[in-house]
């Protein structure tokens, strides 16, 4: 039997209990400059999800984590939650900004 546990807080998870799968997919990207010419007839996210389908046959340091990386989490209820209101960890500000006098 798979045993799976949060993790974000370590929780083992019941079988039967709910749960959360959250895949977050990384790719890096350049800017396009209008000035240069770009052959138009490539499908360069076609390109990249080609070659993230395939990690496995690339032994090349080229196509690393900096490059391009897929994860995967299981997180309990209350973690997903969490995650779901703020993914990015972005800590909140308050609205207004008061003088300091």
């Amino acid at each position: 039997m798979i045993h799976f546990s949060c993790d974000r807080c370590k929780r083992p998870l019941e079988h039967d209990e709910l749960r959360y799968v959250v895949r977050l997919e990384i790719a890096a990207t350049l800017e396009h400059d209008e000035s240069e010419e770009w052959n138009d007839d490539r499908d360069h996210l076609l390109e990249l999800e080609q070659i993230a389908d395939n990690m496995e046959a690339y032994d090349s340091e080229l196509v690393g984590p900096d490059v391009y990386e897929r994860r995967r989490f299981d997180l309990c209820p209350d973690c997903y939650r969490k995650y779901a209101r703020n993914p990015l960890g972005i800590e909140a500000h308050s609205p207004f900004e008061f003088s300091d006098n």
